[in-house]
């Protein structure tokens, strides 16, 4: 096993705990929202950066770790900016299926946050990517899908 294959079951493994306990808003807080991934990095950075739990914050029952106090100010004047779009697989939920996101695969549309599925048999930010689908109406079709996520 490479040690790219074991970092992604692992995300993927506590991505799924993490969906799993919803037992309450105070448990929700206990494990962060994107494995420990800032949201605000895939913005400011364009990149994937794991956030610190000395820059958490709570928005709308989940927990997110950012970066820096920087970070934390962007995340508070405008959360909505940071969530991802749709909480799972953005081009799965188009496809109508739900699989778990990774937080390292991601790409920003029309300032939306996208995050993708990996695992060893399909990367979706990939299969995304050289879709003869138009990006718009992906986006569409996994907009109408939502009703298939249980938030």
């Amino acid at each position: 096993m490479t040690i790219r294959f074991i970092h992604t079951a692992l995300t993927s493994a506590l991505l799924m705990i993490a969906a799993i306990s919803h037992a309450g808003p105070d448990e929700s807080f206990k494990t962060p929202s994107l494995g420990g991934y800032s949201p605000v990095s895939y913005f400011t950075e364009g990149a994937a950066q794991l956030g610190d739990p000395a820059f958490a914050v709570n928005y709308k029952g989940k927990r997110y770790f950012l970066t820096s106090e920087e970070q934390v100010a962007l995340f508070e004047a405008d959360p909505q900016k940071y969530q991802p779009r749709h909480g799972v697989c953005t081009y799965s939920l188009a496809l109508g299926m739900v699989r778990p996101l990774n937080p390292t695969k991601f790409k920003i549309v029309d300032g939306s946050l996208l995050l993708f599925h990996v695992d060893e048999d399909k990367d979706a930010l990939f299969e995304w990517n050289r879709s003869q689908i138009d990006e718009r109406e992906l986006l569409r079709r996994a907009d109408n899908n939502l009703f298939l996520v249980k938030f």
